[in-house]
């Protein structure tokens, strides 16, 4: 659980991008490497609302082959409070003892209804661990290490506050941050955050872009300023998420590491992190 894990060490974990397919073989081959480099697996639920598979069953095969933690996404587009909370039920029974709860984006296929957001989501897994349901039924406690999102790029920072403050009081323990691409502006927002809640764990994102087609197709999304983008394809793009990582390394309680399913170059960036926080 990563609750245990962060105690005394700075954590790492690593998002992977599911296939559109049932065969786990690929996956999990290619994850294996990263036993003892890294402390959990993210999962994301249907990224950027298209189709991918199940993120729990998958947490579950993962586990089970690589030996390897996993963290499954829960959407709240997806779910009514009772089938999230059957799957927080079958997720216990299968072993899965992290979860990270946000709200989504509106899906780009089929359909959804929002009937919860982040907080909710949070707040029925918290209850679990109380040994309550939402329905106020007295169970067996349920502990699951809950996780959520923090944006660190908005326009509004303030109107993230106000979302961080709702899933802070609905139980929330880490916060894993959208990708850092200006670490100075990052650790301004950051040094308010930890006044309003220094018992929380920020796990920072450093994610891969590869080109500049794609960096300025989310420059105004992820807050990406200018002189970044004109470095990824004149330099080593791993040295400058490292340069990031080090500004950021004594202010964050561990780096969350986003290659867009080219695990070559995340073994590289994990392997020099972990030289440089001395996990």
């Amino acid at each position: 659980m990563l609750r245990e894990r962060s105690k005394n060490n700075k954590i790492i974990t690593l998002e992977i991008l599911l296939p559109v397919s049932a065969h786990t073989e690929g996956i999990c081959d290619a994850l294996t490497p990263f036993r003892t480099l890294i402390d959990a697996i993210n999962i994301p639920s249907n990224p950027l609302g298209k189709l991918r598979p199940d993120a729990l069953c998958f947490a579950h095969i993962i586990q089970e082959r690589t030996g390897i933690e996993t963290i499954p996404h829960f959407v709240a587009r997806h779910f009514t409070s009772l089938g999230f909370e059957s799957h927080l039920l079958g997720a216990s029974a299968l072993g899965i003892k992290n979860i990270l709860c946000v709200t989504g984006d509106n899906p780009v296929e089929g359909r959804s209804s929002f009937e919860l957001n982040s907080a909710r989501l949070l707040e029925i897994a918290r209850y679990l661990r109380e040994g309550t349901t939402s329905a106020r039924k007295t169970i067996k406690p349920i502990d699951f290490c809950l996780c959520t999102s923090f944006n660190p790029n908005v326009p509004n920072i303030k109107g993230e506050f106000v979302k961080s403050a709702m899933k802070c009081s609905s139980g929330a323990e880490f916060f894993f941050t959208q990708p850092v691409f200006d670490a100075p502006r990052f650790l301004g927002i950051i040094r308010e955050f930890r006044q309003r809640y220094p018992e929380i764990k920020i796990i920072a994102g450093l994610s891969y872009l590869y080109t500049k087609k794609r960096a300025f197709a989310l420059m105004k999304f992820l807050g990406i300023p200018y002189q970044y983008i004109t470095r990824i394809e004149e330099g080593d793009e791993t040295q400058l998420l490292l340069d990031i990582a080090e500004q950021l390394k004594d202010h964050v309680d561990g780096f969350y590491i986003i290659p867009i399913a080219r695990y070559d170059q995340a073994m590289k960036l994990i392997s020099k992190i972990k030289a440089m926080i001395g996990s």
